[in-house]
């Protein structure tokens, strides 16, 4: 980890705009992530982040775009992986500051793994208050 800290409350989702992909979201995690996941799973984060997967499943196939979406958990580090579609997705990095890292992500399909990304970062930072 680097000597310095983001505070909580400067975490928030960015987005870059790239030519050759599109649009690919970039979304930082606490910290101290780690400890949050603890809690997280015990006031029931999981189900309300397959929840929000679910809601947002039914949506686009309600809107005629319907699309698989997976979520990978592990029970030291949470979230690990957001498929979307086939190929593409959003992992776990967290060698430097802890983000989700794309992989073959862009356009619409970048949104809804960055909807998702953001809601779990949402009830990971409603256990550090």
């Amino acid at each position: 980890m680097p000597d310095f800290e983001i505070p909580m409350n400067m975490i928030y989702p960015t987005f870059l705009v790239i030519p050759s992909k599109g649009i690919i979201p970039n979304i930082n995690l606490p910290q101290n992530y780690k400890e949050l996941v603890k809690e997280f799973y015990k006031y029931k984060g999981k189900e309300e982040v397959e929840r929000y997967k679910e809601g947002l499943v039914d949506l686009l196939k309600n809107d005629g775009k319907p699309i698989d979406i997976g979520l990978a958990w592990n029970d030291e580090n949470g979230l690990i992986n957001i498929s979307v579609g086939v190929h593409g997705g959003l992992d776990l990095d967290d060698s430097i500051l802890p983000k989700f890292q794309e992989h073959n992500l862009g356009g619409t399909n970048g949104m809804y793994a960055a909807a998702i990304a953001t809601k779990y970062v949402y009830e990971l930072l409603k256990l550090s208050e």
